[in-house]
């Protein structure tokens, strides 16, 4: 069986694992994680390769799960759809629409698997919707024991535990998703100086089922993320306003400007990495605070970086491991550039944000220890009860995550 050597999508991840497997069923997929139970071998699974910590690295089996993909069945009356975890997330959106559902609110890029996108807590923007792990109201699983388990709400505390897991609990064959009706999405971005967004604020976060905003630092910034000239100390204040399905058709539009599927509007078309990204979650009532320190951050001890400083919004959860996890939450995210030695300015990013008992994002830049982890998730007890229940031999862990959790 092939063993090509592995790399992220960011080009910062590269290992090669004893074993490379890429099932073409589901049946197959069992078979071979059992298989590497049996031997007592380390089991991660790739995903989409979009995160930017070694959160896959294995020196034992690592699965590709992307045959296991596509919508396996709706439910139209209680919206909710079962999907398999291998399927990328703009491989849903088409199949779902024709069911007369859509995906509550996604991210600016589409491209990961589900499972992989809900175990590290993937999200959009919107102070009325939750991240992707919020929606997941099943899921199935190969546990440590090399048991199939079918997890959901009869069970809230394994249910909350593998919302956000990061493959601990076991590899995910399927998930249960709960969808909304079916929508389209106006865009009105604009772009306005920051005096203006602080102004607009609540009002932006009020009238918008998304407001987000990145503001630049230097007249540079705004091309590290391709979102054309943006003078420094601007922002670029991507706005969408709901429409329902059923609207009169209007045209797409051009880029910033376009109706259509929702599914269709939210990627923002970023493909390629080319920069290392840290995002970290604050409480929403503390952003404020939080943007007014990191830009002084930037401005006064960082001027060489050209970043972007990205704000998003997300509504409260009860996944044990969540960014979001009991609390209305804000998004803080800054890159470093390819190339440069950027990590004193994250490392100074985590210093500013850890008085706000900042969370991560599982699969961006952070520098948590155990001792951060149990100090800032106040399921942290629960969800490793659950941990150690579904992987007694620690078969789900690997060096990074074994510093957190082992």
């Amino acid at each position: 069986m092939e063993n090509p050597g592995w790399t992220n999508w960011g080009g910062n991840q590269t290992f090669r694992p004893a074993t490379f497997v890429r099932p073409k069923d589901e049946a197959e997929a069992i078979a071979a994680i059992r298989a590497a139970i049996a031997a007592g071998q380390s089991v991660r699974v790739a995903g989409g390769g979009h995160s930017f910590t070694p959160i896959v690295q294995t020196e034992g089996v690592l699965l590709d799960l992307s045959n296991l993909s596509g919508v396996i069945k709706v439910d139209t009356a209680s919206q909710q759809a079962e999907v398999w975890g291998g399927s990328r997330i703009a491989d849903l959106g088409g199949p779902l629409w024709e069911w007369g559902l859509s995906i509550a609110n996604q991210g600016d890029i589409d491209v990961q698997s589900v499972a992989g996108a809900i175990a590290t807590g993937t999200k959009g923007s919107g102070t009325n919707h939750g991240s992707m792990s919020s929606m997941v109201r099943s899921l199935r699983v190969v546990s440590g024991r090399g048991e199939v388990i079918d997890i959901d709400a009869t069970n809230p505390e394994h249910l909350h535990a593998a919302q956000v897991s990061l493959g601990l609990l076991g590899p995910v064959l399927r998930v249960g998703l709960h969808l909304v009706p079916a929508y389209r999405l106006r865009e009105e971005n604009v772009i306005l100086p920051m005096t203006e967004v602080l102004r607009q604020w609540d009002f932006l976060l009020s009238e918008y089922r998304h407001f987000s905003f990145w503001w630049m630092p230097t007249d540079r910034s705004s091309h590290m993320y391709k979102l054309g000239d943006v003078p420094a100390d601007h922002c670029f204040v991507k706005l969408l306003r709901e429409i329902p399905a059923d609207a009169p058709e209007v045209p797409v539009g051009e880029i910033n400007r376009r109706t259509d599927r929702a599914h269709l509007i939210y990627p923002d078309g970023t493909t390629i990495a080319e920069f290392h990204e840290l995002e970290y979650m604050v409480g929403a009532e503390d952003a404020r605070d939080a943007v007014k320190m990191m830009r002084d951050l930037m401005w006064k001890r960082f001027p060489d970086e050209i970043s972007p400083l990205q704000v998003r919004w997300q509504k409260a959860d009860q996944a044990f491991l969540s960014a979001q996890s009991h609390r209305d939450s804000t998004s803080i995210s800054v890159s470093g550039e390819i190339g440069r030695d950027y990590l004193p300015f994250l490392k100074a990013v985590d210093e500013v944000l850890r008085p706000f008992s900042a969370r991560p994002h599982w699969g961006k830049i952070h520098f948590l220890d155990r001792g951060r982890v149990q100090e800032i998730y106040p399921d942290f007890q629960r969800f490793q009860s659950v941990r150690k229940e579904m992987d007694p031999k620690n078969l789900f862990l690997n060096p990074h995550l074994k510093e957190l959790f082992g």
